[in-house]
């Protein structure tokens, strides 16, 4: 079903930079304006001058496909001679200092189908706005500057043992960001090693974990770009660059996304106490340091579904337990039934908070964070009236409501680390056959 194969990457020469730890950017979608700053002034080669460029209008647009030509002449830039795919790991720990974590996958180009084909499974909703952003930059460049992150089901680890004699090998890239994950990058371009890792995705279907709005204007790029008279498949314009991790990897960190309401009657929050009581065993507990909630989440989360309300101006907490008895008909499907993010929004949000799909998608009412500490300091700081803290939502109940059809709502998961941007990006020439060299010029190949 997943058809990868490999690409002649463009990666930088790391001896006409300042190395790789400059160059690197996180994804434009979580960089703010003081790091994007921080970034710019690192290298004058940092990705983020590409990715996320500077300029009124669409113009910014021009700016970077400008820029990418100019780092290509100048041999910042490089195309790899042979087709590869490549090896990505991610070491880091978290909390800082806590728990320390490899992620590990690989990069390659996927051939693009719409979601309708059941190939590629999205698992939440996404916004116009970014869409479009990505768009007219993708038209403007002709190039994937960076990966979407997905994963695929490989419960005996075949791709993973096809790939693991590289991790002994030394990298073509190795840095450590700002933020302590330490980046590696191996070029893997021996073909029987290839076409292995290729033999085990055919099969399988792959879920995006983060990336929606870059897979959906990759569709969108290929139906401007490619040639009519080349069938599906025959030109780069029919496959974009995507990460593929394993399920299974014992690396893959979620973090939850907690709610931040604002906006409603100023009593609504604490009346939810007697209005959930259909669905929810309901208690007051003491705790409001985030450590006390994060393990009592946890503690009761491993039995069932267990939401926390913190309400702005009252010392303690509300907790919510879902009731065994409570009817769930109206969230679908079993495989939507106990996930704490559907039990929220289709049982509270929704019909008793009036915070719909639309409200939602203008973010009129909810605000968003993965960090507790952070979700307490802002309702403390008036920011919101209330915060709904859960659990991350497990990667296997993901899979399972994606591989049965179904969506989640937006902030659904959050996978930490985010993938580097710049690590190796691809070029799109609709006149070239995937595995084929890329047009334009190639810093002095």
């Amino acid at each position: 079903m997943a058809e990868i194969v490999p690409f002649r990457g463009v990666r930088y020469d790391l001896e006409r930079c300042g190395g790789a730890a400059a160059v690197l950017a996180p994804p434009y979608d979580v960089i703010g304006e003081e790091e994007r700053a921080a970034l710019e002034r690192r290298d004058p080669h940092n990705m983020v001058h590409l990715d996320l460029p500077r300029g009124e209008g669409d113009a910014k647009y021009a700016e970077a496909a400008r820029g990418l030509e100019r780092w290509m002449r100048e041999g910042v830039l490089r195309t790899d001679e042979r087709p590869a795919i490549y090896r990505y790991q991610q070491r880091f720990t978290f909390p800082a200092g806590g728990k320390s974590y490899t992620r590990q996958g690989f990069i390659a180009l996927l051939r693009l189908e719409p979601f309708s084909a059941r190939v590629v499974l999205p698992h939440e909703h996404t916004l116009a706005g970014p869409k479009r952003d990505r768009l007219v930059l993708m038209r403007a460049t002709q190039a994937h500057f960076s990966q979407v992150f997905t994963l695929y089901r490989d419960p005996a680890g075949e791709a993973e043992q096809a790939l693991a004699a590289w991790d002994e090998r030394p990298p073509a890239l190795e840095a450590t960001t700002p933020d302590g994950c330490r980046h590696r990058l191996w070029v893997v371009d021996e073909p029987k090693v290839i076409a292995r890792v290729a033999a085990v995705l055919a099969p399988r279907q792959v879920m995006i974990a983060d990336g929606h709005h870059r897979y959906e204007t990759m569709l969108a790029l290929r139906d401007e770009l490619r040639p009519s008279e080349r069938p599906p498949g025959a030109s780069l314009a029919d496959y974009g660059t995507v990460f593929f991790a394993r399920a299974e990897d014992p690396g893959l960190l979620v973090l939850p996304t907690h709610r931040l309401i604002k906006g409603l009657p100023p009593a609504s929050l604490w009346a939810l106490a007697d209005r959930v009581r259909p669905w929810f065993e309901v208690s007051t507990g003491a705790e409001a340091a985030p450590a006390a909630i994060e393990e009592r989440l946890r503690v009761q989360g491993a039995k069932g579904v267990t939401l926390a309300l913190r309400v702005a101006e009252r010392p303690e907490t509300l907790w919510l337990t879902l009731r065994p008895d409570a009817d769930l008909a109206a969230l679908g499907p079993p495989a939507l039934q106990r996930l704490d993010v559907t039990v929220l929004h289709g049982l509270i949000l929704g019909p008793l908070l009036g915070i719909g799909a639309e409200a939602m998608a203008r973010q009129s009412h909810l605000g968003y964070t993965h960090d507790m500490p952070e979700a307490l300091a802002r309702l403390s700081a008036g920011e919101a009236q209330g915060a709904f803290l859960m659990n991350a939502t497990k990667v296997d109940e993901v899979l399972s409501a994606c591989e049965a059809g179904f969506v989640l709502p937006q902030k659904s998961t959050y996978f930490q680390p985010k993938l580097a941007t710049g690590l190796v990006m691809a070029r799109i020439d609709p006149m070239a056959r995937p595995g084929a060299a890329a047009s334009g010029t190639s810093g002095g190949e």
